[in-house]
């Protein structure tokens, strides 16, 4: 029996609605804590075999829905700040409302715990000045006044001078104390001590007993009663302005044995010191003030020269020196990189009013280079900042102050990509759940610490 053709057209006509409402189904459910408490913003994404996805958060009661999904198996994942995800896999898209809800239940976030057990100050401070006393620049030339460590121990009296001794003992500085006696011998330097074996022997002495009063007096004594350190503090990190302004301020500071830096008073003191000392056995008629102005003019020049071979040169060619993490691997979210948010409690130009705070969380992770930087439901927080009338008569929201938490790093959003542009906010309506999207931007780079 043949079926009329406008039999089957007015079939599907009075039957398509119908047919077509069966054809998508939902998925809903509750996000609780472990004591049974509803969880407000948890971020709940739906991703189909296809790749397909869908997102939304949850709501004061917890509660959650997507519609309009196809009716197959989802794999669904919800996430909060703190807390551990919860994910499911063969999740129905249900087609009937008598259908039973999901309810997911988010643990809290376990915590790595680890115990270090750390020595006493100075027996750290042992191992380290061990290996520093060890630093030979070009595997000749001590190098033992600059630290490479990351957190470098202060040192005891007896631990400067211990480096003070092992530093007047070593032939390199016999060498330089000959070498500068035969440069001043050559040249005819303090002409009253003449020429000849006795003649070098004078200068020779004199150059190295310089060296060592300056250690000494300085280094030894004058840091000890003043708890301050000898050492350079080896940078190595930010930008070559950021480290040559480190390495010149040094000059004129020193690091006090609590960490701290001060002004440099033992080395004024040691510098002064010296000076006058240098008088009793150096012929010749100088006077205090020329002697003691072109110490300080060597002393200070000399640190800044020193201290930027430290920071840009020397660590290459100095052996023995402790691997240090190399802050330039750091992962770095640069600024304007997109962070899509949702809005915790609805977000529109009806609700918007000039101050008015609002909440988001993050929507999907931030990663570089595969590492997690900021996690899909991290919380970010913000106020309005002016809603004003755009291009076509649309109203737009600009927000300020927007940070976004991830872990410990507080990473500032803005409204537009590029920096100083005056762009309103993205949004859209997720139209299976009724939630907002927003798109912000970062801020500036941020770096991120190991471990974070």
């Amino acid at each position: 029996m043949k079926v009329p053709l406008l039999t089957i057209f007015a079939f599907l006509w009075f039957a398509g609605p119908g047919a077509i409402a069966q054809t998508t189904g939902s998925i809903e459910g509750k996000a609780t804590d472990s004591s049974g408490a509803p969880i407000l913003g948890a971020v709940v994404v739906v991703e189909g075999a296809d790749g397909s996805r869908w997102t939304t958060v949850t709501d004061g009661e917890g509660a959650f829905k997507i519609m309009a999904l196809p009716p197959r198996n989802y794999s669904v994942k919800i996430s909060a700040s703190g807390l551990s995800d919860w994910a499911a896999s063969n999740v129905s898209a249900s087609v009937t409302p008598e259908s039973t809800p999901l309810l997911a239940v988010l643990e809290v976030a376990p915590e790595i715990t680890s115990v270090t057990v750390t020595l006493p100050p100075e027996e750290v401070a042992t191992e380290q000045l061990h290996r520093e006393v060890r630093q030979r620049t070009l595997a000749v030339i001590p190098n033992y006044y600059v630290t490479y460590e990351e957190n470098p121990a202060s040192l005891s009296s007896r631990q400067k001078l211990h480096l003070a001794w092992k530093l007047l003992l070593d032939p390199a500085t016999f060498t330089a104390a000959g070498v500068t006696a035969g440069i001043q011998q050559s040249k005819n330097s303090y002409w009253q001590w003449g020429q000849g074996t006795e003649a070098y022997a004078k200068r020779f002495g004199a150059a190295y007993f310089t060296a060592a009063q300056n250690l000494l007096i300085t280094s030894v004594a004058a840091d000890s009663v003043l708890h301050q350190d000898p050492r350079y503090f080896y940078s190595g990190r930010g930008s070559k302005p950021q480290r040559i302004l480190y390495a010149v301020e040094s000059a004129f500071r020193a690091k006090g044995d609590n960490g701290k830096w001060q002004p440099p008073y033992a080395g004024l003191i040691g510098l002064v010191a010296s000076a006058e000392l240098s008088q009793t056995y150096y012929p010749g008629s100088r006077t205090q003030y020329s002697l003691l102005g072109r110490s300080l003019m060597f002393h200070f020049g000399g640190l800044v020269g020193l201290n930027l071979m430290q920071e840009f040169f020397l660590k290459r060619v100095t052996s023995n020196t402790p691997k240090r993490a190399s802050f330039a691997d750091a992962p770095v979210l640069r600024e304007g990189t997109p962070v899509p948010l949702i809005a915790v409690d609805g977000f529109s130009t009806e609700d918007a009013t000039d101050g008015r705070a609002f909440t988001f969380v993050l929507a999907e992770d931030l990663t570089v280079s595969g590492k997690i930087l900021a996690k899909t439901g991290d919380v970010a927080s913000g106020q309005v900042g002016q809603v004003s009338t755009v291009q076509g008569g649309a109203k737009g929201i600009w927000l300020e102050r927007v940070m976004l938490r991830a872990g410990n790093v507080e990473i500032p959003l803005r409204s537009s990509r590029v920096r100083g542009a005056a762009d309103p906010v993205q949004h859209r309506e997720l139209s299976e759940s009724g939630k907002v999207e927003v798109t912000l931007f970062v801020a500036k780079d941020m770096q991120f610490p190991e471990g974070q």
